[in-house]
């Protein structure tokens, strides 16, 4: 005699199966013995035995489903969707301060912002500790200026950095790199030539 495994049956339906199958055997085999010539002790153990093996056999392919069901990496169980990260912003234009302003459909925590090189070495830090779905936070031009003269230049070309947010969100604890560019112009103001450093984030 032999059965078909279903992969995709729970632990109640295969319980199921296996009472329906023991059951009509014992009543097929029962209701066969009635109709035919009795049979001496010797047979009706050899057929009880015999009946005994195969549900052990299916109660072992059961037990084997088992364990190939929980040995599924991980990888392959459904993913929870990602949380979406505030919008960020630059808000104003110099000589004028500059924001940066992070927008959420939540609530959510800004503890710290790291101002970091292109290169990836965070340069200077700014402790932060604001709450609430939308976070202003003023451009410090010093911190600014740390980052443009990191580097030896030769001219007033853009220069890249990033702006690391240190976030928590529905309790999570997090971080969003925001890619910036800081320009050098120049305004004049009366007879005054006024330098300032222009801050705008990129895609």
């Amino acid at each position: 005699m032999e059965y078909t495994w279903g992969m995709g049956m729970g632990p109640v339906a295969v319980g199921a199966l296996l009472g329906a199958i023991a059951g009509a055997a014992v009543g097929a085999y029962v209701e066969k013995r009635w109709a035919s010539e009795p049979m001496d002790e010797d047979e009706i153990r050899r057929q009880l035995a015999k009946l005994e093996s195969e549900i052990e056999e299916l109660e072992f392919r059961q037990r084997e489903c088992g364990d190939r069901l929980e040995s599924v990496p991980t990888e392959q169980r459904a993913q929870q969707p990602a949380r979406p990260r505030p919008f960020p912003e630059v808000r104003g234009q110099p000589p004028e301060q500059q924001y940066l302003v992070l927008t959420a459909d939540r609530d959510f925590r800004l503890s710290r912002i790291d101002y970091v090189s292109n290169r990836g070495t965070t340069v200077i830090s700014e402790d932060v500790e604001k709450s609430g779905r939308r976070i202003e936070v003023p451009i410090n031009e010093k911190k600014v200026s740390r980052v443009w003269y990191l580097l030896p230049r030769v001219n007033a070309a853009p220069l890249q950095f990033q702006f690391r947010c240190h976030l928590s969100l529905d309790g999570v604890a997090t971080q969003s790199d925001l890619p910036a560019v800081i320009q050098q112009r120049y305004m004049r103001i009366g007879l005054a030539r006024t330098l300032f450093r222009h801050v705008t984030l990129t895609p």
